[in-house]
């Protein structure tokens, strides 16, 4: 996945490890919306998927907040949302950022997933 991170640095102007840890937002905040089972049986599977993963900023502080209080009632999309861009902030990048990197995870990610699954990722990020 550090080809992902080189292309996602280089398109969108930011740093490696920014690209790294929003690249991992976003696909945690897809494998959410997928659901785990499915996502590790998928998109998981990719070398050096896991590793991606775990760069992720970690939750805390007002987005943490915020999502705690989505989730209780009801609302998981806030939550989500609360999530990346709450880790977006904690890497020095805003929501732009995060929509600038979608099409370039979806571009790297295509050829090695099927078809089906490639579309439903986009559709998932882009959301």
């Amino acid at each position: 996945m550090r080809e992902l991170s080189s292309k996602i640095a280089a398109r969108v102007g930011v740093s490696e490890a920014q690209a790294s840890g929003g690249a991992a937002l976003l696909l945690k905040a897809a494998r959410d919306k997928l659901g785990a089972v499915t996502f590790d049986q998928s998109i998981g599977t990719l070398p050096g998927m896991a590793a991606l993963l775990a760069s992720a900023p970690r939750r805390g502080g007002v987005g943490k907040l915020f999502g705690g209080v989505a989730s209780a009632v009801g609302g998981s999309r806030a939550a989500m949302i609360a999530a990346v861009v709450g880790g977006f902030g904690k890497l020095g990048l805003n929501t732009d950022h995060a929509q600038a990197f979608v099409p370039v995870i979806v571009e790297h990610l295509r050829g090695s997933l099927d078809t089906a699954t490639a579309d439903r990722l986009e559709k998932l990020l882009r959301a």
